[in-house]
């Protein structure tokens, strides 16, 4: 079941291909224990997308909170994702919801890190989460035949910015590094680590990271709706410290919060 301009309908027939015509601004949303979390943050970034579209659209009049959490009751979710799509056509406007497959980390992935590869590429109007097919298929064909978790994207100054569908932060000398906007898009768990960095005395430096450098810093995450904070193994072929110590600082104080919360 899915809510199509919130009303329910069978989405056997649905297929996202419709989405590649027109504008397609979303969100996805993680479902925890029956709630979303952090819903704020995805409120703000949706808005923030719709905005930087420049389009005339009030967000507080579509309800979006109360569309989540009408298909959260109508399919009993307790844990999974959700995607909320806003579709301009030149037709009009219309409102998706609905439940996507889910793949989180296992509890192995956390404790020893993950491998990912880079490649050269950019979404054009990073601050915006609008569905871009073509970028999401090559990265998702490059995960398929490498058996990695995630792709790094590199831009044509060869510095890395986000991962295709996460922020990446970096760690050294105590410090962590991650890209500034507008170079990438405003990830929700990656406002939430900062937010933590800063009530923490935790520092933080928003700058590129060139490709060149990658060697000379400790360690290496991963955040994301799926992934949450998600320590790196291998990016190509360096090797990170998934247990460095502020690293695993970090992913205790975001997952004490998530669990206080929800």
């Amino acid at each position: 079941m899915m809510l199509f301009n919130n009303q329910p309908i069978d989405n056997k027939e649905y297929s996202e291909d419709i989405l590649n015509h027109g504008l397609s601004i979303y969100e996805v949303c993680r479902v925890f224990r029956g709630n979303v979390i952090f819903m704020n943050d995805n409120l703000l970034r949706l808005d923030n997308s719709i905005k930087k579209s420049g389009l005339d659209i009030d967000l507080t009049t579509l309800h979006v909170e109360e569309k989540l959490k009408r298909l959260i009751e109508l399919e009993h979710i307790k844990e999974g994702n959700i995607k909320y799509v806003l579709h301009v056509s030149p037709t009009g406007v219309d409102e998706y919801v609905y439940q996507i497959k889910h793949s989180y980390p296992r509890e192995e992935d956390y404790q020893h890190g993950v491998d990912t590869v880079t490649c050269r590429a950019m979404r054009e109007n990073a601050e915006v989460k609008y569905i871009n097919s073509g970028l999401r298929e090559m990265t998702n064909k490059i995960i398929g035949e490498q058996g990695v978790h995630e792709v790094l994207l590199i831009d044509d100054e060869n510095f890395i910015t986000e991962g295709s569908r996460s922020n990446v932060f970096f760690i050294k000398d105590n410090t962590l590094f991650t890209a500034p906007l507008p170079h990438v898009l405003p990830g929700t768990s990656r406002k939430r680590v900062l937010t933590i960095c800063q009530g923490n005395n935790i520092r933080v430096e928003e700058k590129r990271v060139a490709y060149k450098d990658l060697s000379t810093y400790e360690a290496a995450f991963i955040t994301g709706t799926s992934p949450l904070v998600l320590p790196i193994l291998h990016i190509d072929n360096i090797t990170f410290d998934p247990h460095h110590p502020l690293l695993v600082r970090v992913m205790e104080y975001y997952f004490d919060l998530l669990n206080k919360n929800f």
